[in-house]
């Protein structure tokens, strides 16, 4: 390349010098490849990928125009030497110094293979997207999801895969997938292409690295892709279909139906039971069985049972707990045990002692009321006959004739209709078996000449999902009451039962005193903090002018004597919209908080591919734990490796009864071809085409004063077109 530094004139330096940049403006155009030292890139750089076609032909000027067949201007000096050509470069050599940010190290080495072997450029060549593979954190002892990437030909000739191995530190631990469309022995044909799908197999916690290495018939004879992966060690973790068993009321002398709690291992590991410990205030009332025993093991995703049968000894509230000791994550895990002894005698329980029906207008009948008659007692509950004092009150429902077992109940229904406008009072009068019957329950009722509002709950019911621990209060329900007319309704009082709490202050809230127009509403919030473990109940009521006078809603809830933990994720959902294919998007932070009551321990996170975790949360690698309230971070990536719609999950795996779930979404898309100019298959983008462009173009602009029409450069000598 010395014979560019020859002296001739500036006009013919820098004729060259356009030359030289026309010649190698392609390096720009093909990006980098993902390995040097590659004749069939080479000679796409050197010009445009159609033999025969070269950007520039200057004659005898110098130029290094006809390659390879006249190999000009000391053009050898740079074949399987990069250096060379990037010296000439930089020291601005025949004014070649317009090159400088263009060429690459890369390109000039795939143009200094090209130039020492011209023929391998007819050849295959290799490149992988991407070029390496980071697999989410993976339990030691489990397969994480397939990883893939892509092989492609981008060559003029058959790429032979002589074989695909694994290699490295941990190459053991990872494994190609025989779901791969690349195999040993096998070809990709020019311009076509081949996926491997690799598997994560740790069998270990800790950093894992190792690379999947191709042997082949392309320059370079070996391409690896780089694996990494994390791993944590397996761990079990006990979750059991219910923390309580409650078994309301039994005779004494006589034994509950079986209830049955199933014990199923969530973690990574087999759970080894190491004691079922009984205790509490009434442990004898209560007998184990089931197939979970002291000993036995419980394998991943499996399950066992618990089973108990309940014989009070004593009448009243009975209690005991189960103590579960194993290796499970979380530690011990406790059942808590209830019920209540009762005699053999029946015994009535009325939900109600009266019924006011309040203002009722006359000649109307108002909404009708309900009784509920329950069986408290060990013996049968037979009811004889159910009647009011009054004819202005009216019965009904299914009481009348019923015989109801220990627990059993049923409903009066009561409406009011008065003849005449005057306050109205009587009694209803239950017939029983049971010792004091009749049992009564005072009514009363005002007929009034004017119309009376009818009042409304938005729910009969309110059930309180899932189970509070004891001295911990729940998330509010609403009931909204609407004042349906007609006229304007004053709210005497609004109240909950001793473990059902109405929460003021909330806007909107229904209150004493308060008066509702017609058509208006206002909300009543509940929470539920329970006194006791079991199965919880009460009341809301709110008593009024208007009809019925007093509306009621039955609350109901779970109460735990065990403080559970819980993951809370936050977003619980994340698209990262389009990606390019090969691209990696931004990493997203997602908060893991233990919003439960007792720590969470976090023995695993599994992401689906293409999603994967990268570094920089604040969480660190599971195991870890979070103290009620605490909150770290993770950072979750996208990388796409095929175009269309991902959709995935962050799975949280922890002591909490659930895993905790995040939504994951995606879309990969194919980069659009650069127009016009060639094409770059199988080495990259062209992003920096553009710019090679208009650096070409400002030159030749700027030398345009000094040269005649028609792309003809003048030296000190002669003409020569550059064509």
């Amino acid at each position: 390349m010395d014979s560019l530094d020859s002296t001739v004139a500036v006009s013919a330096r820098r004729a060259r010098a356009v030359g030289a940049c026309l010649l190698l403006l392609a390096a720009s155009a093909f990006g980098s490849a993902a390995h040097a030292q590659n004749a069939v890139r080479g000679k796409m750089l050197y010009g445009p990928p159609v033999p025969g076609n070269w950007p520039i032909t200057c004659g005898s000027g110098g130029c290094h125009d006809g390659f390879p067949a006249t190999r000009k201007s000391g053009i050898d000096k740079g074949a399987n030497a990069p250096n060379v050509i990037l010296n000439a470069i930089s020291a601005n050599k025949g004014a070649m110094g317009i090159l400088q940010g263009y060429v690459t190290a890369t390109d000039a080495a795939d143009i200094a293979a090209y130039i020492g072997n011209p023929a391998a450029a007819n050849g295959p060549s290799i490149a992988v997207s991407p070029a390496s593979l980071a697999f989410s954190y993976t339990v030691a002892g489990a397969n994480s999801a397939p990883m893939s990437f892509t092989v492609s030909n981008g060559g003029a000739a058959a790429l032979n895969l002589t074989s695909l191995t694994t290699s490295g530190t941990n190459a053991s631990e990872f494994r190609i997938a025989n779901t791969s469309t690349c195999a040993a022995g096998g070809s990709v044909a020019a311009g076509g292409n081949c996926r491997v799908d690799v598997v994560f197999t740790p069998t270990a916690a800790g950093a894992k690295s190792a690379s999947v290495t191709i042997n082949h018939n392309a320059s370079g004879g070996t391409t690896s892709v780089a694996l990494s992966g994390s791993a944590g060690a397996a761990t079990p973790t006990i979750s059991l279909s219910a923390s309580t068993l409650s078994f309301a009321t039994v005779p004494l002398g006589s034994i509950s139906a079986t209830q049955t709690v199933t014990l199923t291992n969530t973690g990574s590991a087999a759970l080894n039971i190491g004691a079922l410990t009984a205790g509490g205030t009434n442990p004898g009332d209560f007998t184990r069985g089931g197939t979970c025993a002291v000993g036995g093991t419980v394998a991943v995703g499996g399950t066992c049972t618990i089973t108990y049968t309940f014989a009070p000894a004593a009448l009243g509230a009975r209690s005991a707990n189960l103590t579960i000791a194993s290796n499970n994550s979380g530690g011990n895990v406790t059942l808590t045990l209830s019920g209540s002894g009762v005699d053999n005698t029946p015994a009535i329980a009325l939900s109600r002692a009266s019924i006011a029906f309040g203002n009722q207008q006359v000649g109307t009948t108002s909404a009708a009321q309900a009784l509920t008659v329950s069986n408290a007692g060990g013996g049968t509950l037979s009811i004889s006959g159910v009647a009011a004092s009054n004819g202005a009150f009216a019965t009904a429902g299914n009481c009348v004739g019923a015989n109801l077992a220990n627990g059993q109940s049923c409903t009066v229904n009561v409406s009011f209709a008065p003849t005449a406008a005057a306050a109205v009072n009587a009694t209803l009068a239950i017939t029983h078996n049971a010792g004091g019957s009749p049992s009564s329950v005072a009514l009363s009722g005002t007929g009034t000449s004017a119309p009376v509002p009818a009042v409304a709950l938005s729910r009969a019911s309110v059930s309180f999902a899932g189970v509070t621990a004891v001295g911990q209060q729940s998330i509010a329900e609403r009931v909204t009451l609407t004042n349906n007319g007609p006229g304007s309704v004053t709210l005497t009082s609004v109240s909950g039962s001793a473990e059902f709490d109405v929460v003021a202050g909330a806007a909107g809230a229904c209150r004493a005193g308060q008066t509702l127009a017609q058509g208006a509403n206002c909300s009543i919030d509940v929470s539920f903090a329970p006194a006791a473990a079991g199965a919880r109940s009460g009341t809301l009521s709110i008593a009024s002018n208007g009809t019925p006078a007093t509306l009621t809603a039955s609350l109901s809830g779970t109460g735990s004597a065990v403080a559970a933990a819980n993951a809370a994720p936050n977003p619980t959902a994340v698209d990262f919209g389009p990606v390019r294919v090969g691209t990696a998007a931004a990493p997203r932070a997602l908060t893991i908080a233990d919003s439960g009551m007792t720590n969470l321990v976090v023995n695993g996170i599994v992401v689906d591919a293409p999603f994967q975790l990268v570094a920089g949360g604040t969480c660190g690698a599971p195991p870890f734990t979070l103290t009620p309230g605490a909150n770290c971070s993770v950072m979750v990536a996208y990388q796409p490796n095929a175009a269309g719609t991902h959709q995935g999950s962050l799975q949280v795996m922890s002591n909490a009864p659930t895993p905790a779930v995040v939504t994951l979404s995606g879309q990969g898309q194919v980069a659009a071809a650069a127009a016009p100019g060639p094409t770059n298959v199988g080495f990259g983008g062209a992003g920096a085409l553009g710019g090679a462009l208009l650096a070409a173009l400002g030159l030749l602009a700027a030398l345009g004063a000094r040269r005649p029409p028609a792309n003809r450069i003048s030296t000190n000598a002669t003409e020569k077109e550059c064509s």
